[in-house]
């Protein structure tokens, strides 16, 4: 079966074909076959339930993607010699120091649910002992980097687990999802659209058509739960109700219509791999300490120009132009984002950025200022050279508008089995495809 993710240069055609099955489906998404549409009823199983320990304020730039390919999700295949990389930051004028990382296998709704023992083949915890203090930067960090699975460490069992990254005996630094597939089902994406929830414009209803291969014919269509997450945000993922049944052995889940994603916010991107101006950088001053960017205008009524990637994941080292290595040598830059509302008014609720450099997360610092004079907010971020999506939330506020004809979004199922005798749902199958 092909790896389920690929590079962001050739993932809209690669996904959009494999969805298709003809050239001729291009880039445009697939309509939802007649068979998979419907009016969405039914209840839905609960998004992700278990929340991830938040990013201590010291920990930036955190990647974790398959090995020596950034723009991919964190998925392994059980049947392939792939490796997962783990890439952070921690700013600090220190000289750093050993952390340790261990692993946990969940359910697919983030919970814990296993002993140690009967997932993980070698040790439950390993020591991240590569690391390195910046070199002339204005801002001083120490650059840690861990692969797995290892000589130490490797894993037994398919399914959804969390990593997290502590000081020695200490305080817990971050967690994060990563994903082990065994690949034993063809499966296929879909898309429809409907009006929920109360949003200005369509919401998405993903939906995956499921074939598992023979070896896995003593369970039944019931056993089998598909979740969606959207742009590569894994940590949140949402539930298909109990299938439709198309014939033996083939089974379709469709989001109803109460949990469908909701019309995706224009999505944004700023390049700082090359410490200059640009599309979207006005403006940059190379001699401030630390150096400093200033972004051109950003929009509520228009979606930025998104190049590099559909996933919401960073990208450092691949698109990092600076003379050196991206890994040490790259700058913090203090980067201020400057967003429009529509009509140009305050809004009632806290405005956040936020975007791939911070794992999508509202955090304190992501709260942007009422700038009155302009009639728009503002915010500055310190931020590793490389390539970010982003985008501007506000909890609560209003519905979301529309967003500009062309918009894409990447949407990705992960089909779970509940095994009894695995006492845990199985990962079975990943599979993405581009939706616009």
């Amino acid at each position: 079966m092909p790896r389920p993710l690929v590079a962001a240069q050739a993932l809209a055609l690669t996904l959009a074909l494999s969805v298709c099955g003809l050239s001729a489906c291009g880039l445009s998404a697939c309509a939802l076959p007649a068979e998979l549409e419907g009016d969405g009823s039914g209840p839905a199983l609960p998004a992700t339930t278990a929340t991830l320990a938040p990013t201590d304020t010291s920990v930036r730039s955190v990647q974790l993607h398959l090995t020596g390919e950034e723009a991919t999700l964190p998925v392994l295949s059980m049947r392939g010699a792939q490796t997962l990389t783990l890439a952070f930051d921690v700013l600090t004028d220190g000289g750093g120091a050993p952390l340790e990382v261990s692993f946990q296998h969940t359910t697919r709704a983030g919970v814990p649910d296993l002993l140690p023992t009967e997932y993980l083949t070698g040790f439950e915890r390993d020591d991240i002992t590569d690391y390195r203090a910046s070199g002339g930067t204005a801002v001083p960090y120490v650059h840690y980097r861990y692969t797995f699975p290892n000589t130490l460490v490797g894993f037994e069992k398919s399914g959804a687990y969390r990593l997290r990254v502590a000081a020695r005996g200490g305080a817990v630094l971050f967690e994060r999802p990563f994903y082990l597939s065994e690949d034993r089902a063809e499966a296929t994406l879909g898309f429809g659209t409907t009006l929920a929830g109360g949003n200005a414009g369509l919401s998405v209803q993903p939906a995956a058509r499921i074939q598992p291969r023979p070896d896995l014919a003593q369970f039944d269509a019931y056993q089998y739960t598909v979740c969606f997450a959207r742009d590569g945000r894994t940590e949140a993922p949402r539930c298909a109700p109990e299938p439709r049944l198309v014939e033996a052995a083939l089974f379709q889940f469709y989001l109803p219509r109460e949990a469908a994603f909701p019309p995706p916010a224009p999505l944004f991107e700023v390049d700082l791999g090359l410490l200059a101006p640009n599309q979207q950088v006005l403006e940059t001053d190379r001699a401030a300490r630390p150096p400093t960017a200033l972004l051109d205008l950003d929009y509520a009524d228009f979606g930025g120009d998104v190049q590099q990637a559909i996933l919401g994941v960073p990208l450092i080292s691949s698109v990092f132009r600076d003379v050196g290595q991206a890994d040490t040598q790259a700058e913090y830059v203090d980067v201020t984002f400057r967003y429009v509302p529509e009509g140009q008014r305050e809004s009632t609720r806290p405005v956040y950025v936020r975007g791939s450099f911070n794992g999508w997360q509202n955090d304190p610092e992501t709260i942007m200022e009422w700038a009155p004079e302009g009639r728009r907010y503002e915010a500055t971020l310190r931020l590793k050279q490389g390539v970010y999506v982003y985008e501007y939330v506000s909890p609560g506020g209003p519905p979301r508008r529309q967003v500009a004809l062309g918009q894409t979004g990447l949407y990705t199922a992960f089909v779970f089995l509940a095994d009894p005798s695995a006492f845990t749902d199985r990962l079975i199958a990943v599979q993405s495809a581009v939706q616009r």
